[in-house]
């Protein structure tokens, strides 16, 4: 950032705490940002609380117009570190994941494992999406299946010059008929597999009445490959904003047919 700019820092949440290398000491909600004339930003957020065998989604976003940092911002690499700042899980720009993309196209995926599949164990990571302008890092921690239950809403928001990154609870086609356990305040994304060129896209159907769920803007659509009629993913994001529960259908349909869904995909959405 060229000199005297001036620094947007926005700070969402209970306290203000950076979040360093090791989360560890993390308990309650938190967020920071930093950024200094000619350096690169970092910008931090958590804790974020999230069962073994679960999946993570992270966004870049922007919010509003651009006070600063307005140049194309693009995604490099994203890479999980434990608590002893050790890297378990790496994208580079040099695999298959498309990168370096512009921000508003990449979409990041953990799913709580480390490089060789394994399911990471319980504790505190650092979730770390490098771009051209700086760093931005979650801090996550992983708990065993149903411990989640037992503790309380840690999560929060950082951006600098309205650039933030957002962490979702990462679902699919595979929760059809289970139920999507979320507190209030979090984050929830849909990632369905399609084929727009065919003629068919995923649909909402329905959704929670009593204002259970708020929709996020996003980008609803992504293509896995540069190729004439390639596949790619549908996405839906809701953010958890009351208690309660209620069911959340999408159906796989050609607009203009008549005839009954190709696919249908049902859960149940269970704030607390």
């Amino acid at each position: 950032m060229r000199a005297g700019t001036a620094v947007s820092l926005v700070l969402l949440g209970l306290m203000m705490l950076f979040v360093g290398a090791v989360c560890a000491a993390q308990f309650q909600s938190s967020a920071s940002a930093f950024a200094s004339s000619g350096e690169p930003i970092r910008s931090a957020v958590g804790t974020f609380v999230f069962e073994q065998g679960s999946s993570i989604g992270l966004e870049i976003g922007r919010r509003g117009p651009c006070p600063c940092l307005c140049d194309p911002l693009l995604v490099t690499g994203m890479r999980v570190l434990d608590e002893q700042d050790n890297p378990i899980f790496v994208t580079e720009q040099e695999d298959s994941a498309g990168l370096p993309a512009p921000y508003e196209a990449w979409i990041g995926r953990w799913n709580l494992v480390d490089q060789l599949g394994k399911t990471a164990l319980e504790g505190f990571y650092s979730v770390v999406v490098e771009t051209t302008i700086g760093e931005f890092r979650a801090c996550i921690e992983v708990v065993a299946v149903g411990a989640a239950d037992r503790m309380g809403r840690v999560s929060s928001e950082a951006s600098v010059c309205g650039i933030g990154l957002s962490v979702y609870r990462l679902v699919d086609e595979t929760v059809h008929d289970q139920t999507v356990a979320l507190r209030e305040g979090e984050k929830l994304m849909i990632a369905l597999q399609g084929n727009p060129t065919t003629g068919f896209e995923w649909e909402l159907e329905s959704e929670p009445a009593g204002g259970l769920l708020q929709q996020i803007d996003g980008p609803a659509y992504s293509s896995s490959s540069s190729l004439i009629g390639a596949g790619g993913t549908f996405y839906f994001r809701y953010a958890a904003v009351v208690a309660g529960q209620g069911e959340l259908t999408f159906v796989y349909r050609r607009s203009w047919e008549t005839v009954p869904p190709e696919k249908i995909v049902s859960m149940v959405v269970l704030v607390r």
